[in-house]
C-alpha cells in the first residue's frame, strides 16, 4: 500500500509540469527543460524532506513512549 502511495506521488509530480502549458514562452526549449528538472529536484527534495520528518517523528513518539514507562532491569548489578 506504501510503495503504491509513493509510486503515484512520483508519477504526479513528474506529471505536473507536462501537463502546464505556457502559450507565450511556447519557442522557448529550455524555459521548458529547466522547469521540468526543477520540478523534479523539487520532487525529490519534497521525498527527502518527508522521509527525514517521519525519522524524527517516530523518534520523538519513541522517546515519549519510554519516558512515560522507564525501563526496570529483573536482574540489577549491585555494586558491593
Amino acid at each position: 500500500m506504501r510503495k503504491k502511495i509513493i509510486i503515484l506521488f512520483l508519477i504526479l509530480t513528474l506529471y505536473s509540469p507536462l501537463t502546464s502549458v505556457n502559450a507565450e514562452s511556447n519557442n522557448d526549449v529550455a524555459g521548458d527543460d529547466f522547469n521540468f528538472i526543477g520540478y523534479c529536484i523539487l520532487g525529490l527534495a519534497m521525498i527527502g524532506w518527508t522521509f527525514f520528518i517521519l525519522l524524527l517523528g517516530g523518534a520523538i513518539l519513541n522517546v515519549i513512549k519510554r519516558a512515560r514507562k522507564p525501563h526496570v532491569p529483573k536482574n540489577p548489578v549491585k555494586c558491593k
